[in-house]
C-alpha cells in the first residue's frame, strides 16, 4: 500500500506518548561528583607524591618509591579525566602533562629527573595533545578502492542537490573524496556535488546518549514538538537521549516501540511479497527508533519519506561520522560535523543497498538515504549497517523506505502515514 501525505498531515507529530524519562535524583551532587573526584584525585594524588618524596629525602627506599609512584598514577589519571571532561580526548594529554608539571619540583630537588625536564614536559604536552587534537578533528572518509565505480551526469548531480544552474561538466565519476564546505552549511561533502549543501540537511542531527553517538533526522514537526528517527543500536538501553540540532542542543525522550504483531501485519501491506515468516523476523529485527524533542523557535523543517518501492537512483547518504571539530571552549564538546556524500541506490524486493567508493563510518547509522522526488528530497533508505571493513566492495545495507513507513504507522497505532 502506498499512499501520498500531504504536507499538513506531515506537520503534526504522531499520536503517541513518548517514554518517561528517568529523573536524577540529586543532579547538583551527580554534577559535582563528576567534576570534583577527577580534581580531587588530580590534586591530592599530587601532594602526596610530593610530600612523601619530601619527607623521604631519598629515593633508595622502596616503600617511599612505591607510596609515591602509585600518588603520582593517581594525579596523573585524575588529571586525564578532568581535562578529558572538560576540552574532550585531547585533554587526556593535557591533563597529564599538567599534572605531572604540577608535581615535578620535588623530584627535580630530590635528584630523580633533571632540571631541564620541565621544559621537555611542556613540549611533550604540547606535542600529544596537537596529535590528539588532529586526530579528533573532522576526518574525511576513507576511499574504497576495490569499490563499484558509481558513474552519473552533471545534470543528475545538478538535479540531486537542487543546484542553480548547470555545470556542464558532462560524464561524472564519483571519487569518494571528499571537501569542506563553509557558510551557509558547514559540512564534509563529496567533491563533484556543486555549491553549498541542500537546506533539507539541516533536518538531519547529531544524536547520542551516554555510551553511544549517531546520526537522526526530523520527520514530522508541528512548531511545539518534533519526531525523529534513528537506529535502535544507537539508543541500545539508554532511557533519553541528545540531540544537536540549528545550534542548539535539546533533550530527547523515546517513543515506544510498536507491537511486533502489528508492525507485522503493517509491513504485509508495504510489502506484500513477503510472507508471514518474514513478516515477522523482519518486525522483530528492524533497527529503528523513533525520538521527541521540544522544536519550539527551531528553524527547522522535516524530511518526506519517498513513496516508491522500487528504485535504482543516484543518492545523497547523510550522517554525523565520528571524531568532529574540537573546540575549547565551554562546553567544549567536539562540534558535530555532518558528512554528505555520493552513491547508488537500488531499493527492490524490500531491501536496500547504497554503493558507494567512500566507507561508511561509524556515527553515520542512523542517517537518512536522500533521493529526488517531486521536487524535493526524500528519505529512501536509513543507514543500520556499516561497511565490511577491507573486505567491502562499496556496498552497505540500508533500511528501506517501505520498511520505514510500516514502523511511522505502527508506532503510531493507525495507518495513514
Amino acid at each position: 500500500m502506498m499512499v501520498e501525505i500531504g504536507r499538513a498531515d506531515q506537520a503534526r507529530v504522531l499520536r503517541v506518548e513518548p517514554e518517561p524519562v528517568p529523573q536524577l535524583r540529586f543532579p547538583l551532587l551527580g554534577a559535582a561528583l563528576w567534576w570534583a573526584l577527577p580534581a580531587v584525585a588530580m590534586l591530592a594524588g599530587g601532594w602526596t607524591a610530593a610530600m612523601v618524596l619530601v619527607a623521604a629525602g631519598r629515593t633508595d627506599d622502596p616503600t617511599a618509591v612505591i607510596t609515591c609512584g602509585v600518588a603520582a598514577a593517581v594525579a596523573v589519571f585524575g588529571g586525564m579525566c578532568l581535562f578529558e571532561r572538560l576540552v574532550g580526548s585531547p585533554g587526556a594529554a593535557l591533563g597529564a602533562g599538567v599534572a605531572v608539571q604540577l608535581i615535578h619540583s620535588p623530584f627535580v630537588e630530590a635528584g630523580v629527573i633533571p632540571g631541564w625536564s620541565a621544559s621537555a614536559g611542556w613540549v611533550l604536552t604540547a606535542v600529544a595533545t596537537g596529535a590528539l587534537v588532529w586526530r579528533a578533528h573532522a576526518r574525511r572518509p576513507p576511499v574504497i578502492r576495490t569499490a563499484e565505480p558509481v558513474v552519473t551526469s552533471s545534470e543528475a548531480l545538478d538535479e540531486l542537490a537542487g543546484a542553480a544552474g548547470p555545470s556542464g561538466r558532462g560524464r561524472v565519476t564519483v571519487s569518494g573524496r571528499f571537501r569542506l564546505t563553509g557558510w551557509p552549511r558547514t559540512a564534509l561533502q563529496a567533491v563533484e556535488l556543486p555549491e553549498n549543501p541542500p537546506r533539507e540537511a539541516d533536518a538531519v542531527v547529531s544524536v547520542e546518549t551516554r555510551s553511544s553517538r549517531g546520526t537522526a533526522f526530523v520527520v514530522r514537526n508541528d512548531g511545539t514538538h518534533a519526531d525523529l528517527v534513528t537506529n535502535e543500536h544507537v539508543i541500545g538501553t539508554a532511557r533519553s537521549a541528545r540531540v544537536s540540532i540549528a545550534g542548539t542542543t535539546r533533550d530527547a525522550a523515546l517513543l515506544p516501540r510498536p507491537d511486533p504483531e502489528h508492525f507485522a501485519q503493517l509491513l504485509g501491506e508495504h510489502l506484500p511479497h513477503l510472507d508471514e515468516p518474514q513478516r515477522r523476523h523482519l518486525a522483530e529485527q528492524t533497527d529503528l527508533r523513533l525520538l521527541r524533542i521540544d522544536s519550539a523557535g527551531l528553524p527547522v523543517g522535516r524530511l518526506g519519506i519517498s513513496a516508491a518501492d522500487t528504485l535504482d537512483a543516484l543518492a545523497l547518504s547523510l550522517g554525523y561520522p565520528h571524531g568532529g571539530v574540537p573546540r575549547f571552549v565551554w562546553p567544549a564538546h567536539p562540534v558535530p560535523l555532518p558528512a554528505i556524500g555520493l552513491g547508488r541506490l537500488v531499493l527492490r524486493q524490500g531491501s536496500a543497498e547504497l554503493w558507494t567508493p567512500w566507507r561508511v563510518q561509524s556515527g553515520n547509522s542512523g542517517g537518512p538515504v536522500l533521493v529526488r522526488e517531486h521536487g524535493e528530497l526524500r528519505v529512501a533508505a536509513v543507514t543500520h549497517v556499516q561497511h565490511d571493513g577491507r573486505r567491502s566492495r562499496g556496498n552497505a545495507s540500508h533500511i528501506p523506505a517501505p520498511v520505514l513507513r510500516a514502523y511511522l504507522d505502527a508506532v503510531e497505532g493507525a495507518g495513514g502515514y
